[in-house]
């Protein structure tokens, strides 16, 4: 919640958890079905982020809506998401429940993306995908990833693969995968 004197203030008076939480309070007063909520927690210390967070958890739980959070914090979707999406150069390639991103991704880049995470007591150098992001208004062909996919074959140069589903609640969109080739 948020102190009745806030009423007074303006933005530039107030924190960034609280014009953060005056954002939610703005975006949920009429009760929308869908919050899209766009790193919301960007820029905020982990005490202020774990507020934000758990006010977008509370709204959610107490009005039904969805909430569809963009971040770039993976620990942030461990501990708010029921599912994610990871996307890469502007598509999505897995979907799934969050345990299973977590603990079973299939999609290369998710694989990576989960094993570069730091974990408490590892001190192993985590290994970095090879190559640059790709230019988004001069995609490359087929899969976008598959310049820096140590895994690529040739049809992932040519051929866009499709979202696949591996089963009712993951989805992958990868050649590999579909072809049994992982």
């Amino acid at each position: 919640g948020l102190p009745p004197d806030v009423l007074n203030l303006y933005p530039h008076q107030l924190s960034g958890g609280m014009r953060q939480r005056v954002a939610i309070a703005l975006a949920t007063i009429f009760q929308p079905r869908l919050i899209i909520a766009d790193e919301p927690t960007t820029a905020l210390d982990v005490v202020v982020q774990r507020g934000v967070l758990q006010m977008l958890k509370e709204i959610q739980a107490e009005s039904g809506n969805t909430v569809l959070l963009v971040t770039h914090d993976l620990a942030v979707h461990a501990n708010v998401a029921d599912r994610v999406g990871i996307m890469y150069a502007g598509r999505i390639v897995e979907e799934a429940p969050t345990q299973v991103i977590f603990t079973a991704p299939r999609h290369p880049y998710t694989q990576h993306l989960i094993r570069s995470l730091p974990m408490i007591g590892d001190k192993s150098v985590k290994e970095s995908l090879s190559g640059a992001p790709p230019n988004l208004a001069n995609p490359p062909s087929g899969c976008r990833f598959h310049p820096r996919c140590p895994l690529a074959i040739d049809r992932c140069r040519t051929e866009t693969p499709a979202m696949v589903h591996l089963s009712h609640q993951h989805r992958v969109a990868c050649h590999l995968v579909t072809e049994g080739v992982e």
